[in-house]
């Protein structure tokens, strides 16, 4: 019974040092920590096709240098969604730059995005392109939000070929 009671005992001690150490690691985790899980939540997002995760995800100032804005970024979104069956990223590479008051942030990622579409007709063929962008990032009330969007290689997206401004 004794013994019993010493487990218990420990076995909660270390779930408070555990609980502990990660709020301590959110608390006073790096600006380039944030940044990379914000990428990575924008990842997620698209790849489970969640239109409102990916609206919250940027900011009220959004603009580009192809003209849009951030309802037409909603919008376009929306209609890849719905274009492709499925859609898989891989980010090979995130180069992050921050600014000195670390309320912005430039992000250079290299990814390998598949998508499948759904006109395709055979259930295993995925469209596949690696691809530069450049995404630019505002921290707004303590949450980083996506303010620009740049690709820096010709891509094809929708069948429609991109070309990098």
């Amino acid at each position: 019974m004794e013994l019993k009671k010493n487990y218990i005992h420990i076995g909660l001690a270390a779930l408070i040092l555990a609980v502990s150490f990660f709020c301590v690691q959110f608390i006073f985790s790096s600006e380039a920590g944030q940044v990379r899980r914000f990428i990575l939540e924008g990842k997620r997002s698209a790849e489970s096709k969640n239109i409102l995760a990916c609206a919250n995800l940027i900011s009220k100032e959004y603009s580009d240098k192809y003209n849009n804005d951030r309802q037409t970024l909603i919008y376009i979104t929306r209609e890849v969604f719905a274009y492709y069956k499925a859609i898989i990223i891989g980010v090979d590479k995130m180069d992050i730059r921050l600014d000195e008051s670390k309320t912005r942030a430039e992000v250079e990622i290299v990814a390998l995005v598949l998508c499948q579409s759904k006109e395709n007709k055979s259930e295993k063929i995925f469209e596949g392109e690696r691809g530069r962008f450049r995404v630019k990032l505002i921290k707004e009330k303590g949450k980083w939000q996506l303010l620009e969007i740049e690709l820096l290689e010709r891509m094809t997206i929708m069948g429609q070929t991109i070309d990098a401004a």
